[in-house]
């Protein structure tokens, strides 16, 4: 905590030439160094009043300052933005003279650290800036702001103070129990454990879809020779990327590009196809496309119209299991199943049915609601949570002493607090916001 009290800058704008920058100075000398960089006996709080910046003789800029006085600030300290003039020589300038009056230039992460750490936002918020950030589509940008509004702390510090409240009706018929006061039967302490555990499971539930949303899909390609793989990638990516000859076996290595699809970030895999092979190269490429499509969240399998579902295709299509989208190619060629998905590049048909098909399923099956799960962190921290919980019922079921429900259910108390940065250890902020940039 000590660390709070040093007084630290950084740019809170990327690295390069633009028309303006911004630099932020968080900590107690935060007023001094903007009194000595302006020159200026006093400053306005949450006034933005335009300054000239010096250091020494030197005269570094005209900016706009905004001073924030604790704890009505985003990290909850005395706090400083400078926006200027957006050259990378003026904001080194600036931050050689914050240093210079007593600053250090902040690690990555460290402002929303220390925002966490004074209280004025949670862990999961925190991890939903960096989400947000780096956000790539509208719908991960949507679940990154419901999680920095504070959606899944919500239903998290929910579960968590039902658990408290279980364990302090427990604890109190504990420090009476020679008196014979019951502040809470077995019957309703299991009950309300029980509708934890159900909460639990829903919020645990979230995770593969949350992950999905935040990380992004993959999607493979499969098929025979010539069955239209690379024309079809092409096609859905928008330019020549993959390689389209008459020559079967033209593609032996992955070729991958990535598009939006259902308001996701999908990474689309052309790969080799699939035949019996004696061309080394070629085996590798068509185990890799097989490889591939097992750890695929989507498979697409075409097959050539001209030919027909050939036997080939149907051993194929028996390893990958029902769960897989069978896809007609060169149906400008030879009529296909009805209700089939049929595409024709030739004549420039069925993409668009394409395309909504995909979007449909990475929205139903993919798409995550406000309040999820997004890392592996906040997975284990619900499934501890969700192991507490069992082994209180089985505390209880098993008619054993109020005192080791109660240490079950702080174990699953606690795991909730980790998740929301009620309890927080060192290294777990050390490994989050290490991956922030520097200036946030």
């Amino acid at each position: 905590m000590s660390a709070t009290l040093e007084t630290i800058v950084a740019p809170a704008t990327p690295h390069g030439r633009g028309a303006l920058a911004i630099v932020r100075i968080d900590g107690p000398l935060s007023l001094g160094i903007l009194m000595s960089l302006s020159r200026s006996a006093s400053a306005a709080v949450r006034h933005a009043a335009l300054v000239e910046i010096h250091f020494g003789d030197e005269r570094i800029d005209e900016c706009i300052a905004i001073r924030y006085e604790a704890p009505h600030s985003f990290t909850g300290n005395d706090l400083v933005e400078l926006t200027l003039h957006g050259n990378p020589l003026i904001v080194e300038r600036v931050l050689d003279a914050c240093v210079a009056l007593g600053a250090r230039i902040a690690e990555p992460g460290e402002f929303t650290e220390r925002a966490v750490l004074n209280g004025k936002m949670d862990l999961v918020q925190a991890e939903s800036i960096a989400d947000l950030i780096n956000a790539r589509t509208t719908l991960q940008a949507k679940l990154s702001l419901s999680n920095l509004e504070g959606s899944l702390s919500r239903k998290a510090t929910a579960i968590r103070q039902t658990l408290l409240d279980v364990i302090v009706r427990l604890e109190a018929a504990l420090d009476f129990s020679e008196e014979g006061y019951e502040f809470i039967t077995r019957a309703d302490a299991r009950a309300r454990v029980e509708g934890a555990l159900r909460d639990t499971n829903a919020l645990a539930e979230t995770y593969r879809r949350g992950r999905a949303t935040t990380a992004g899909l993959s999607a493979v390609i499969l098929g025979r020779p010539n069955a239209g793989k690379s024309t079809l990638l092409n096609r859905l990516v928008g330019s020549d990327r993959a390689i389209v000859t008459p020559i079967p076996g033209t593609t032996r290595d992955i070729v991958r590009e990535t598009i939006e699809i259902g308001g996701l970030p999908v990474t689309l895999a052309d790969t080799a196809g699939l035949r019996a092979s004696a061309d080394l190269v070629e085996g590798i490429g068509i185990e890799r496309a097989r490889e591939a499509a097992r750890n695929a969240d989507i498979v697409m399998y075409l097959v050539d119209a001209s030919t027909g579902f050939t036997d080939d295709d149907a051993r194929e299509r028996e390893v990958l299991g029902d769960d897989v989208l069978l896809v007609y190619t060169k149906s400008d060629l030879a009529p296909v199943p009805s209700s089939s998905i049929a595409i024709s590049a030739v004549a420039e048909h069925g993409i668009d049915d394409l395309l909504r098909r995909l979007d449909e399923l990475v929205r139903e099956r993919f798409a995550a609601p406000e309040g999820a799960l997004v890392n592996e962190r906040q997975r284990l921290a619900v499934a501890e949570c969700d192991a507490g919980l069992r082994a209180a019922l089985a505390s209880i079921d098993g008619g054993l002493d109020g005192q080791m429900i109660v240490v079950d259910l702080y174990r699953a108390a606690n795991a909730l607090g980790v998740l929301v940065g009620a309890i927080t250890r060192e290294d777990v902020l050390s490994e989050i916001f290490g991956k922030f940039c520097i200036g946030k």
